[in-house]
């Protein structure tokens, strides 16, 4: 790496971890209240004799050796003078008793029925774009396979776009329809991150109320920080009208349609949500969209700073901030290594480019491996941006993948790979690192002899089955249906690149919906009725049933007994614990994808 990689990749580090910690004890504050319970009091806590009035006042976070953890010590949360009316009118709206708590089941129910609600409204949206209002590009309705595409893509969070933003999307649909489907994409995230941590080290039988959680996850968060992401876009050169194509004339005497829209009112969101969706679709390379280069590296921070404050409010919350920080490194490691990996590759440029091709830096050439980059980005700019997010579920690019070096290529892949955890999505990354530290407390119980414990409460045979579900569920979906596309015709028509080349486009493409990331390497002619019946329905089963499983997780344990730390008791918040996780998740992931890794980008490198 060069001076400019290196100094690009501190400063992001560097504002993250002055952010996410302030950003994390507001979430705390915000989400700390649970509805229809009181607060939980270690027995420890409980005073005796004329205090035992009092026995309830405890602070929030607070636990004891035994782990009972106080989660919601009181009503009031920052900003409620702003915030609180257009909460009760939501709940108004909703005919929803905001005291009221839910069991898993039920939470998973209101999850299901919501994303079933949502995608049908937004297919209906798609359809008719073209004879709704606010159509100045004269968008036609899209097809029915396209539609169901693209409402589910926007509903999970995918964001995979087989469509052109610029022209057959209305700017009707992209506010009304997209951008709403990124907010409560979301939202829904942090509110199943929510309901997860109060049955893992919470001590009642309920977690929560799905419709609280995500009223305020929108309301207390997402909207916020938006209007300031949007602002900041703005003030850089970002595009944000309602013009239509304009025709400018070029110097060559001919003319150009020249794109406008609500660009970074949706940028802000499809960051910050780590959603992924543009206007345009040439994504984050395109200059209206992401205009310099503090634009370039913004982008990155709006995406990765959110996830990271999100555990650690998981740690303020349950009262153990050691917990937070192992996971917190966990995360950053990962993060650290696929980034990495993808910068010096892509600076050290592609040797199977002609010996006339430039790739050391000078004075008109950044150096490096250029192709399918952006020149005032560079390759490691437009590693850092691209591969940075591949860890999360925005899957936001400024360069296409397609063009990467094969070990580059590797990096983003496996970085999505790895489970979408090095930070993951809004509350799908901490939900997603909490199932996988379940995993490895119950492998080193049986390897060191420990009682496989977690926060206090044991892991037996019905949390394991629920676990390994989990960690199944998008592996056996992506490779059935990867499969299945190289073999028969509606597959293979759609392969660009043949041979090694050809498999990753066509796993990937399966690896990165299943795991709603949403980014494309290009290569696939995706829309046609196979991809966007088979994706759609990917999509589906790798948001929602990890989802389902996550919560029955965390019902399984809600209520559970705290047992007291002993001798036998393994440390989950050190940095033992930490290198072991981190192994787990390499080694887990690198058994099920490893063969298709050899087949794909791996077998590439090494065959030139």
């Amino acid at each position: 790496m060069n001076v400019t990689g290196w100094e690009q990749l501190l400063f992001v580090c560097a504002v993250t971890a002055l952010l996410a910690p302030p950003l994390g004890r507001y979430l705390a504050a915000t989400f700390s209240y649970l509805p229809g319970e009181r607060p939980p009091v270690p027995p420890d806590a409980r005073p005796a004799g004329p205090d035992r009035k009092n026995r309830d006042r405890i602070s929030p976070g607070r636990a004891d050796e035994s782990g009972v953890v106080c989660l919601s010590p009181q009503r009031h949360a920052p900003g409620d003078r702003i915030f609180l009316p257009v909460e009760r009118l939501a709940y108004r709206a909703l005919h929803v008793d905001p005291d009221s708590s839910m069991t898993w089941q039920v939470y998973a129910i209101a999850v299901l029925v919501f994303g079933l609600l949502s995608t049908l409204l937004l297919y209906l949206i798609l359809r008719l774009q073209g004879v709704l209002p606010l159509n100045p590009t004269h968008a036609p309705g899209m097809s029915p396979a396209l539609s169901f595409n693209t409402a589910v893509s926007f509903i999970t969070g995918t964001n995979w776009q087989a469509y052109e933003g610029e022209t057959q999307a209305s700017y009707l649909t992209d506010m009304a329809g997209l951008v709403v489907a990124q907010f409560t994409a979301a939202g829904v995230g942090l509110a199943v991150a929510l309901a997860v941590v109060r049955g893992i080290a919470g001590s009642g039988r309920r977690i929560g109320n799905f419709w609280v959680d995500l009223t305020r996850s929108i309301v207390r968060v997402f909207v916020p920080l938006s209007v300031i992401g949007a602002l900041v876009m703005v003030s850089q050169g970002a595009v944000q009208n309602f013009s239509g194509f304009r025709t400018a004339s070029t110097l060559a005497g001919g003319t150009q349609q020249i794109p406008g829209g609500p660009v970074a009112s949706m940028e802000a969101i499809k960051l910050l949500g780590t959603n992924g969706g543009s206007m345009y679709g040439a994504g984050g390379a395109h200059p209206f969209e992401n205009p310099t280069g503090f634009t370039n590296l913004f982008d990155l921070l709006l995406v990765i700073v959110l996830p990271f404050a999100i555990v650690f409010m998981f740690g303020r919350l349950i009262g153990r901030r050691k917990q937070a920080l192992v996971i917190v490194a966990v995360m950053a490691v990962i993060f650290l290594g696929h980034t990495m990996i993808a910068m010096q590759a892509e600076l050290h440029g592609n040797s199977q480019l002609p010996a006339g091709v430039q790739q050391v830096a000078s004075a008109t050439n950044p150096g490096g491996n250029m192709e399918g980059k952006e020149t005032r980005f560079g390759p490691s700019g437009s590693a850092l941006m691209t591969v940075g997010t591949m860890g999360t579920t925005a899957g936001a690019t400024d360069s296409t993948l397609d063009s990467y070096t094969a070990v580059g290529g590797t990096a983003a892949f496996a970085a999505i790979l790895l489970g979408e955890i090095s930070p993951g999505g809004d509350g799908g990354g901490l939900y997603g690192i909490l199932v996988l530290a379940l995993l490895s407390v119950f492998i080193a119980g049986l390897m060191v002899g420990r009682t496989p414990e977690f926060l206090g409460k044991k892991i037996r045979a019905p949390q394991m089955k629920l676990i390994v579900a989990y960690v199944l569920t998008i592996p056996v979906v992506v490779l059935i249906l990867g499969s299945i596309s190289l073999v028969i015709g509606p597959g293979t028509s759609s392969i660009l690149n043949p041979g090694m080349h050809g498999l990753t486009e066509v796993t990937y493409a399966y690896a990165s919906v299943a795991q709603n990331n949403g980014s494309a390497f290009a290569g696939l002619s995706a829309n046609t009725p196979w991809y966007d019946i088979t994706l759609g329905l990917t999509m589906l089963i790798g948001r929602f049933i990890p989802i389902v499983l996550a919560l029955a997780i965390a019902g399984s344990l809600a209520g559970a007994r705290v047992h007291a730390r002993t001798r036998a008791t393994l440390d989950t918040a050190g940095l033992t614990f930490a290198g072991f996780l981190v192994g787990v998740i390499v080694i887990v992931c690198g058994l099920i994808y490893f063969p298709m890794l050899i087949l794909g980008p791996i077998g590439e490198r090494i065959t030139g």
